[in-house]
């Protein structure tokens, strides 16, 4: 009976863990993914975190549940020559993850593909997470009157307070943050503000060449920047390699590239 029920949990698990991960592998950027109110079947990026989340939890439990059960029987394989050889493979694939070895490399590579062909990546994000800001702060980090940002929602139908947040009120309106932004984004000053390079944009994947290309940076002054740093780097190197190979992150490099 035990078994069953270990069988059936771990059966069900697995299909949704295997789901949410897919769905969570192809999805934008979280950066895009939150701005533009992306969903997937009805669901929006932390309902599917949560989703992943916690059934990697069950996992985990039954996992440990099928462990208790079949102790005996593990037992005796953990002993055999095959334990060894499956360990090996294990972290190996953990060693070739972590250094951004071929064919891991690849699935990276291939994610950032996936992710770059959803129609929300020809939005312009101006501020990670800005639709977590209020109306009032989103316009003065973007150099917008918040006075003329309120009108122009107003006569576009729009009903907001500059105590809200762009998500509150896209959510009130039944729009998305980025609908909102594009409502008023033509009332921005100039010069606007230097793009902020941000943890989790997926730019360490970026070689440098394209990098420089989407943030029009010139290439060659940024290899100069770097070789001024004491950094050697190939325009077809990805931020990450670069950076793995002078102990930087991939944050720093796209600083020292774009000063």
């Amino acid at each position: 009976m035990k078994r069953k029920w270990i069988d059936l949990f771990l059966f069900y698990s697995t299909v949704m863990i295997i789901f949410s991960g897919i769905v969570l592998y192809i999805m934008p950027h979280g950066r895009v993914a939150y701005f533009t109110g992306w969903t997937f079947l009805g669901l929006g990026k932390d309902a599917w975190d949560n989703l992943h989340v916690i059934f990697g939890i069950l996992m985990v439990i039954v996992a440990i549940w099928h462990i208790v059960v079949n102790w005996k029987v593990l037992k005796k394989y953990l002993i055999a020559k095959e334990s060894l050889f499956s360990l090996a493979i294990v972290v190996f694939i953990i060693f070739g993850t972590v250094n951004n070895l071929q064919p891991f490399k690849a699935v990276s590579d291939f994610e950032e593909y996936v992710k770059s062909l959803w129609p929300q990546n020809k939005y312009q994000i101006p501020i990670a997470h800005g639709e977590l800001l209020t109306l009032n702060d989103f316009c003065k980090k973007l150099g917008i009157n918040e006075t003329e940002a309120l009108k122009t929602l107003k006569k576009n139908g729009i009903s907001a307070e500059l105590d809200e947040t762009l998500k509150e009120i896209a959510q009130k309106n039944n729009k998305t943050p980025v609908e909102i932004y594009q409502m008023i984004k033509n009332l921005k000053k100039e010069p606007t503000i230097k793009p902020k390079f941000m943890p989790g944009s997926g730019m360490g994947r970026m070689s440098l060449e394209e990098f420089c290309k989407k943030y029009h940076i010139d290439i060659n002054k940024a290899i100069y920047n770097l070789k001024e740093r004491g950094i050697k780097a190939d325009k077809k190197m990805t931020l990450r390699e670069i950076a793995f190979k002078n102990n930087l992150t991939p944050i720093d490099i796209a600083e020292i590239a774009s000063q």
